[in-house]
């Protein structure tokens, strides 16, 4: 990989992460307006999404001004299983987890589940942000798309499903939606790896 594509990656993930820190703000604004009262619980759960918020910030801006790019080695390509299982489990756990939130906050009003998804989906990306900035714990770069998309679309089908669709055959669509999603990120990572190698032997004589 080139110091320029280098150079153009780290820009996406630099844009991803602030593009997140607005829509935490946005929807730390929307949940808990300035001024207003509220029971002790939120307020404890405002002061976590703050300081999530505030930890997000203090970390983009450690790698933006002071962290050196790293070299062009540093984006290798994940070869073995062993080197892909942990980006797996991180894109299989965050994808359940973006499906099944809005189950949790689903018998307030739309504007709350709305702004809950925001601020979800916003934690999401950043994290995906940071995680690709990172040196030690940098995931395969189209995993990585592959796990932004999956997100988008699992929070984007659970927040559609617990607004308008709140009956029992709800739990058949989560389990088909999230089964399609995990076959997609598992079809990429080791069924592309297989395909992959079987295609360098040819069947016919040299």
């Amino acid at each position: 990989m080139s110091i320029r594509d280098v150079i153009v990656f780290r820009g996406i993930w630099y844009l991803m992460t602030l593009l997140s820190l607005v829509g935490l703000s946005i929807s730390l604004n929307l949940l808990w307006p300035p001024g207003g009262k509220s029971p002790a619980l939120s307020r404890f759960l405002r002061d976590g999404a703050v300081s999530a918020t505030t930890f997000y910030a203090v970390t983009v801006l450690m790698y933006l001004l002071f962290t050196e790019p790293p070299s062009t080695n540093g984006y290798k390509d994940f070869t073995t299983n062993k080197e892909r299982i942990p980006q797996v489990v991180f894109a299989e756990l965050a994808s359940l987890a973006l499906l099944t939130s809005p189950l949790y906050y689903s018998n307030h009003d739309i504007s709350f589940v709305l702004s809950m998804s925001l601020f979800t989906i916003s934690l999401f990306i950043g994290g995906t942000g940071l995680i690709q900035l990172s040196d030690k714990f940098r995931m395969d770069m189209k995993h990585a798309y592959i796990t932004l998309l999956c997100g988008w679309l699992s929070c984007l089908f659970g927040t559609y499903i617990f607004i308008y669709l709140p009956s029992i055959p709800v739990a058949m669509i989560f389990i088909v939606v999230d089964w399609m999603l995990a076959l997609c990120i598992f079809c990429y990572n080791f069924a592309s790896e297989e395909f992959s190698i079987n295609s360098r032997v040819s069947p016919l004589p040299a």
